[in-house]
């Protein structure tokens, strides 16, 4: 598994990449990582931004094994998180991400989300993460 990050912010930040990499055998350290954010969250503790990034990139890899469309997965990565629940500056770092994923050695997609994290938000609906 293979997922590239292109991160691009407001116009001031330079845009940079974050790379996760990992073999099928270890594969369960990352997403056992991913259950040590959720749980942070569920904490109401502020993510930063690799645990944002970590957050986003097992989001797509799951959602692309449930065989979502790009349009769907669009939806659901920018519904994952709200502003109050990463620290200050990580919603103006991440304007657009663009994911490289290279799943299973089969599976290849490009996936560009804008605005992962909306500004606008209502506290009383809750997003469900997607499940491993």
């Amino acid at each position: 598994m293979k997922i590239a990050i292109l991160i691009e912010g407001e116009s001031d930040i330079k845009p940079f990449t974050k790379v996760f990499h990992y073999s099928q055998e270890n594969e369960f350290i990352f997403f056992d990582s991913i259950e040590v954010i959720k749980n942070k969250i569920s904490r109401n503790l502020k993510l930063n931004i690799n645990e944002t990034l970590a957050l986003f990139a097992a989001s797509v890899c799951i959602l692309l094994r449930e065989e979502k469309t790009v349009t769907e997965i669009q939806e659901i990565i920018s519904g994952l998180l709200l502003p109050h629940q990463v620290l200050i500056g990580v919603p103006e770092l991440m304007r657009k991400l663009t994911f490289y994923v290279s799943l299973d050695e089969l599976l290849e997609c490009t996936v560009t989300v804008l605005h992962p994290i909306f500004k606008q938000y209502n506290l009383r609906e809750k997003t469900k993460l997607p499940r491993k």
